[in-house]
């Protein structure tokens, strides 16, 4: 009885915070209403689960395409894609027999025995389904690739032109319609222009994109009087790393595309959204965030309406759940291991508090994982975040202070109980710091692994302060002083690359600086120690937690 009169108030209190938490990340936020349930157009690829363009040999059924385009029907009257092969030319009779139309598009690329039979294909179709066909599309950003010049561009819209009797057009980002020849200009109908400003060389918030939309279509229509403009692709991410203050969310992506439809609404102008479905294969081009663009998840659920309030996570009360449970599922087995007296308070809210960062740390690794090593990975630092937190609530004064000497030489020669705290920590601060220098190195298509991280990072912070090293120096400590330069290099480095406006960024140069601050020891050396002398002369145990 007094065990439970002792655990029950810290732990109501700590599920209570919990389920707040989640109400409040959770939470509907009001949007304006988009002007109309139908969308002018979408850009359709099928592909789904492990199924890729790159599959040369892959035939989409025609089955799968009409599944899809049932799904799609409510939502809009017409679809854009982007090639002719791999069984996509099906999608053209399956949408006359649902009295859809198609912008139909026609890959080009460097090779014209690759390009040929596409264009050949695509006007037997403008000729079979004049009515069905909207528009052809002669090549997509090959002028952003640089894989075909202007002038011959030109000449293939003249061709198809010609052949299939009706609206031809080539699509480009803006800013390479804007330095394209005359006669590719001169050759279109109308001219199809891309405007993603996620992807813009200055990212703008989903609110002041809208601002930038309208300057760009002023700039174009300046530029080029008297010809007609379609946005032939915009739209916004539900997931992935921000690009300063442009974030990802489904929040952010309703917020632009119901702004955007009524931008455009007001100035009569067609466009089209990419796209229709999350494509997972554009995960390996553009790292998470190229895979979920899709106003319908690859679920072919819709990821919300257009009309009501949007929530960033609509499933938080069983978030909250999972939270709680793996936050008393830690707690329960630290308090069989630990031997020494325990904290309740701090303890349930450091136990429910963890909870919290493992279920994000778990929701990132299902947008980020595509194949099964990507699974695996995730599942091992899930583990890790795991193990940590149930050191940390046993009382583990290694795992603050550990040495990674300790943990590299029982590595090599294995002997006895393996030294968890030290290996642990090892784990997590090389981990850490070879995920910074590819953050500070290559970060344009890697996200920041907040949460993962952040875990550790206080819990080695809070081991210190409890047992009372922190700042305390270091013996040996070569390998510490080397990773505490890269937590604080790689700081300092990541806001200036990716600007004071990306909070994503911040917080990860913030949880380096913790890193860097549980290693501070290490720049006040003690004598030096073999770690085979550390491994006989183990940190006295301290209390629990």
């Amino acid at each position: 009885m007094l065990a439970i009169t002792r655990w029950l108030p810290p732990l109501v209190l700590a599920g209570a915070l919990v389920v707040g938490f989640w109400a409040f990340i959770g939470r509907g936020i009001d949007l304006p209403p988009a002007p109309s349930p139908k969308l002018a157009c979408l850009s359709y690829t099928p592909f789904q689960g492990d199924q890729t363009p790159y599959d040369r040999a892959l035939v989409i059924p025609p089955a799968q395409i009409a599944a899809d385009l049932d799904r799609l029907r409510p939502v809009t009257d017409c679809v854009r894609i982007y090639a002719t092969d791999q069984g996509i030319d099906a999608t053209v009779p399956l949408a006359a027999a649902r009295g859809m139309q198609v912008l139909l598009g026609i890959w080009i690329g460097s090779e014209p025995a690759l390009y040929e039979p596409q264009i050949a294909r695509a006007i037997e179709l403008a000729r079979e389904y004049p009515r069905t066909v909207k528009a052809i599309i002669v090549g997509n950003e090959v002028l952003l690739r640089g894989e075909q010049s202007g002038e011959r561009l030109a000449d293939l819209v003249h061709r198809v032109k010609a052949a299939s009797g009706l609206p031809v057009t080539y699509a480009d980002v803006w800013g390479f319609w804007q330095k394209a020849p005359n006669a590719l200009v001169d050759a279109v109908d109308f001219m199809t222009i891309h405007l993603l400003p996620y992807w813009e060389d200055d990212p703008r918030p989903a609110d002041e994109a809208i601002r930038h939309l309208d300057h760009v279509l002023d700039t174009m229509t300046a530029q080029f009087p008297g010809k007609a403009l379609m946005v032939g692709e915009t739209g916004w991410p539900s997931a992935g790393r921000a690009r300063e203050d442009a974030v990802p969310s489904l929040v952010e992506q309703a917020r632009y595309l119901r702004l955007f439809m009524r931008d455009v609404a007001a100035r009569g102008i067609d466009y089209n959204i990419i796209e229709a479905f999350d494509q997972p294969w554009k995960r390996h081009q553009e790292g998470a965030v190229g895979g979920y663009w899709g106003v319908f998840d690859t679920d072919r659920e819709a990821k919300f309406d257009w009309f009501g309030p949007v929530s960033n996570h609509p499933g938080w009360p069983r978030l909250a759940v999972l939270s709680i449970g793996i936050g008393l599922a830690a707690l329960g087995l630290a308090r069989i291991v630990a031997s020494a007296p325990v904290h309740p308070w701090a303890s349930a809210g450091i136990a429910l508090a963890g909870g919290c960062l493992m279920v994000l740390q778990g929701e990132r690794a299902m947008l980020i994982a595509v194949g099964p090593g990507d699974v695996a990975m995730e599942l091992v630092l899930l583990a890790q975040s795991w193990l940590v937190l149930v050191l940390c609530l046993r009382g583990d004064p290694g795992l603050g202070e550990a040495s990674i000497a300790r943990a590299l030489a029982w590595l090599q020669a294995p002997r006895g109980v393996p030294p968890l705290s030290a290996l642990a920590r090892a784990f997590v601060l090389v981990g850490a710091a070879t995920v910074a220098l590819a953050l500070a190195f290559d970060g344009r298509y890697r996200g920041f692994p907040l949460a993962t991280y952040a875990l550790p990072a206080l819990l080695f912070l809070l081991s210190q302060w409890r047992h009372g090293t922190f700042l305390t120096p270091r013996p040996d400590a070569r390998e510490e002083l080397f990773l505490a330069m890269i937590f604080i290099g790689t700081a300092l480095y990541i806001p200036l690359a990716e600007g004071l406006n990306n909070l994503q960024a911040l917080f990860w140069s913030a949880i380096l600086m913790a890193f860097a601050l549980n290693l501070a020891g290490a720049f006040r050396p003690q004598r030096r120690i073999s770690a085979s002398t550390e491994s006989r002369n183990p940190a006295p145990a301290g209390p629990a937690l």
